[in-house]
């Protein structure tokens, strides 16, 4: 009995080592197969996002391409300029959805194609502008050849013109003499006494005399008097409409006159009246005519 078991327990013993070692293949297997399969979806996830990258590259160079392109285009056509700004903002707002890489690179690019094409229709409008501006600025320069030597004669004529009538205006300029300025203030019966206070002054009085001139046309002419304060300021005038122009700009008067000049001298004064206490120091004191300087002079109050 004991010789007949024997062979049968061996025989059971290779059986399980078998089924172990086949076990152990399968297993094998399957982890090898599973380890492929992962290596594969790693490859192929990699792969992914490196064409996801090259994707957002491309997209980016794109509307980075645009950016430059439209930096090179010009054009004086205030509507054209309108849209290709609004064009500009769209691309610049288009590119950092892209950078941040929270926007769908397929729509991205289709609306970066998109922009591309209303740019590329931008660059042929501009084109042709540009052709048609050559083609004026060819016909404008053929005609000022033309008319070159009619012009040369116009602008020689139109000088002259200009310095005979510098020369006039010059002439015809008047000016002033013995011009002085002070501070008056008004006694109870009405006389006008001369101060240097400025807590007592009432009233600023310019006298001079306008001297002769045949050449300026007689009539009545409008003085203008301009007070600078110690603070800079020009002192009010009573009128509201109290702007002239003067050596070329707009400025505020502070007291107007006018004088029935005929060409000959004539004693003139011009009253300012203060709505307020002065300030002390130095004032300036200005008078035009036809906007140009009659004469100068200061004062100052204590």
């Amino acid at each position: 009995m004991t010789d007949a078991s024997q062979p049968t327990g061996k025989n059971r013993n290779n059986t399980l080592l078998r089924a172990l070692v086949v076990l152990l293949l399968i297993s094998n297997v399957i982890l090898l197969f599973l380890w492929f399969q992962k290596k594969d979806q790693a490859t192929a996830a990699a792969d992914q996002v490196t064409a996801v990258t090259s994707e957002k590259e491309n997209v980016t160079k794109l509307l980075e391409d645009m950016l430059v392109q439209y930096d090179t285009l010009s054009t004086t056509n205030d509507q054209l300029r309108t849209r290709m700004d609004s064009l500009q903002q769209q691309i610049v707002a288009l590119k950092d959805k892209v950078q941040r890489g929270n926007y769908d690179l397929g729509k991205a690019k289709k609306e970066a194609e998109t922009l591309r094409r209303i740019m590329k229709g931008y660059v042929q409008t501009i084109d042709s502008l540009n052709q048609v501006n050559q083609a004026l600025m060819a016909e404008n320069i053929s005609t000022k050849q033309q008319l070159g030597e009619m012009t040369g004669q116009k602008e020689a004529l139109e000088t002259k013109t200009a310095e005979q009538q510098a020369l006039i205006a010059k002439g015809s300029a008047l000016t002033a003499t013995g011009m002085k300025a002070g501070a008056l203030f008004v006694r109870g019966n009405g006389k006008q006494v001369d101060t240097d206070r400025s807590r007592k002054a009432q009233m600023i009085k310019c006298c001079f005399t306008l001297g002769e001139n045949r050449i300026t046309t007689a009539g009545k002419k409008a003085l203008y008097m301009r007070i600078i304060g110690p603070d800079g300021s020009v002192m009010p005038a009573q009128e509201q409409a109290n702007r002239f122009f003067f050596d070329g700009v707009e400025g505020e008067f502070s007291a107007k006159r006018d004088v029935d000049y005929q060409n000959a001298p004539v004693d003139v004064c011009v009253f300012w009246t203060a709505s307020g206490e002065l300030a002390g120091g130095e004032y300036k004191v200005d008078v035009y005519e036809s906007s140009l300087l009659v004469g100068h002079t200061t004062f100052n109050l204590k």
